[in-house]
């Protein structure tokens, strides 16, 4: 069984308590939801990393979940599915792991992405992070490229007094 929050009402879908959810109709809802995003995440298992293939069970649950507000991360899902699985994926895939994660925390998205490819803490969700948070989620992330790891590890080995060269193990 799951539990869901729809309009301000909790809801616990399994056939057992669904006669004890104060709105019938609400949680009826978020069981068709849960049960069809059930099946969809059971096809993309199955599709060998091909996302398309469940497209007809994608649309239904993208209906579904629209109509009762409710955010299944369909398209976060299906972006990380599609990076993973083409040539994109040699720069990481972050910008899709991170719209994935936010989608998927339980009280809600911490960090917002931003027209200009930034981040921006959600409101109300302040109180989460440090001081100096708003400097970090507002920068770019950098390009991932073989001489920036190269600088990085000299750098990292100066501070732990390991000169240029010298090898330790």
């Amino acid at each position: 069984s799951s539990f869901f929050r729809f309009k301000g009402i909790h809801c616990r879908v399994s056939v057992e308590h669904l006669p004890r959810c104060r709105q019938v109709r609400a949680c009826s809802a978020m069981a068709a939801i849960a049960a069809k995003k059930s099946e969809w995440t059971a096809c993309l298992a199955k599709s060998n990393g091909m996302p398309g293939r469940c497209e007809k069970l994608e649309k239904e649950l993208a209906s579904m979940s629209k109509s009762a507000g409710v955010d299944c991360c369909i398209g976060e899902t299906v972006g990380l599915m599609k990076c993973t699985a083409s040539s994109s994926r040699a720069n990481g895939c972050g910008a899709e792991f991170l719209a994935m994660r936010e989608c998927n925390r339980s009280g809600g998205k911490e960090l917002l992405l931003v027209a200009d490819g930034t981040h921006e803490v959600a409101f109300g969700k302040a109180h989460l992070f440090g001081g100096g948070t708003a400097a970090l989620v507002s920068s770019m992330v950098p390009a991932r490229s073989l001489q920036g790891m190269a600088d990085f590890g000299a750098e990292y080995a100066k501070s732990l007094g390991i000169a240029p060269g010298e090898v330790r193990f």
